[in-house]
């Protein structure tokens, strides 16, 4: 049995309470206790706690119980993977953790999304092999900061601490000092009321918002529609990303009795080489492997990114589709030739250059259009991944995405903030009109039919 956290002092813990469990117990004479094993005399079996290393070079470890504690402060998955590997005959692995405050780490990005589509019953997920307690709570409950005095919720996330009056008077002082000193409040969300909370200073998106744009699947068919495609080309052996922007006329109305329009998002992105690929795995650790499998990401197998390659993506994925090419959209720093290329074959392209002047008005409006759930788009894990690693720079009460102060991978966002920059203006003609009316007869002759 091996128990598991970010540091070995952390991975102590569980092991310190088995040991604590001990005294006292009839079985105490059964064991030898120490301060880095406990051993069962009989059968050898032993406790023993994981230090970092062990998490690198633990293979052949064959647990048959890990137990990975705090989960969320995890980096990347190599403690978890040590329970993959084990072929004892009965394994089990028991994760123990709060919510957290960096969205791109395993334990939010596939082990709570997981876990929630299994509890979920509109989804056909199903694992009866997994036992899920999650604690949480309610979006609606913490989105007004100010619902979180109906203490009546906090038992959602407390329901052992909230029925006894030292859990509650404990709970309630958190609270108090929080909502007094705002700098507290993300730790009292995530340690208190188990909210995931990206806190990252001068963050861009919260990703709580960002989240709750995402559908299963598109409200409609998008054939036929209107498309603007924005670009980041990268500096020839990086990540590039491709953007499809597609703005439409919802048919709901603000209190000026305007219509509002919406956006459907989506995004692609080009590695060249798989020695690149996994670079980027190592450097980042995440799982562009796999997001490669799911085609989120292209290896285009040629020495630097093949721009001709992307651009076939582009072209073929709009014909396919019968999507109206509005407009490509550059950053020229490393598409200057492709540009002139498109322009001379007919396509309307745009600069877009990577300023504060130029960005401000997109950075801001899509933020907003974020807040106003005007953004909609499927699941696509990297794209989230760039999403929740984007930070702003602010100069002269301007913002922009800055590319510096991370060493993340944001390059999906800045090709999605291209497409938006030109799609924020889109004017809707008669051909729109029109297309909208014919949808709108189908179904009216379906619904007549049935």
């Amino acid at each position: 049995i091996y128990t598991a956290g970010t540091k070995r002092d952390q991975s102590k813990i569980v092991f310190g309470e088995a040991g604590l469990m001990l005294q006292g117990s009839p079985l105490r004479m059964k064991f030898k206790v120490t301060r880095d094993c406990i051993k069962h005399l009989k059968s050898n079996s032993t406790i023993k706690p994981l230090s970092k290393d062990d998490g690198k070079s633990g293979d052949g470890t064959n647990p048959a119980l890990l137990v990975l504690d705090e989960y969320h402060q995890h980096k990347t998955t190599e403690f978890y993977d040590l329970g993959i590997g084990s072929n004892t005959k009965e394994p089990l692995l028991m994760i123990i953790t709060t919510a957290g405050m960096d969205l791109t780490y395993p334990c939010y990005v596939t082990e709570y999304q997981y876990c929630s589509k299994v509890l979920d019953p509109n989804t056909d997920v199903e694992n009866d092999e997994y036992l899920i307690d999650i604690c949480e709570m309610d979006p609606e409950d913490y989105e007004d900061i100010s619902n979180l005095d109906n203490e009546e919720t906090w038992k959602k996330a407390n329901p052992i601490r909230m029925t006894y009056p030292e859990g509650v008077d404990k709970i309630r002082g958190e609270y108090k000092i929080a909502r007094e000193q705002p700098e507290h409040m993300t730790a009292f969300l995530t340690k208190c009321l188990d909210v995931w909370v990206q806190a990252k200073e001068n963050g861009y998106m919260d990703m709580s918002k960002w989240k709750a744009c995402q559908v299963n699947e598109l409200p409609f068919d998008i054939t036929g529609h209107p498309v603007y495609v924005g670009f980041d080309m990268s500096a020839k052996t990086d990540l590039t990303s491709v953007a499809f922007m597609i703005p439409f006329l919802s048919g709901e109305y603000d209190a000026n009795r305007k219509e509002i329009v919406k956006y459907i998002l989506w995004s692609h992105s080009f590695i060249p080489t798989r020695e690149k690929l996994q670079e980027h795995i190592i450097k980042d650790k995440v799982a562009y492997d796999a997001w490669e499998r799911m085609g989120f990401l292209e290896v285009t197998n040629t020495p630097i990114v093949d721009q001709g390659a992307v651009m076939r993506y582009v072209l073929e994925t709009c014909e396919k589709m019968k999507l109206k090419i509005q407009c490509l959209c550059f950053d020229p720093a490393n598409a200057s030739k492709l540009m002139m290329d498109l322009s001379d074959e007919g396509y309307d392209v745009e600069e877009v250059f990577q300023s504060h002047k130029h960005l401000n008005e997109a950075t801001q409006g899509f933020k907003e259009q974020v807040f106003c759930r005007n953004i909609i788009y499927t699941y696509n894990p990297l794209l989230n991944y760039a999403m929740s690693n984007a930070v702003i720079r602010q100069n002269n009460g301007l913002i922009k995405i800055d590319k510096d102060a991370t060493k993340k991978r944001i390059d999906p966002v800045d090709a999605t903030l291209c497409a938006y920059k030109l799609a924020m203006f889109h004017t809707f003609g008669d051909d729109y009109g029109d297309y909208i009316n014919n949808f709108i007869e189908e179904i009216l002759k379906d619904s007549t039919e049935n």
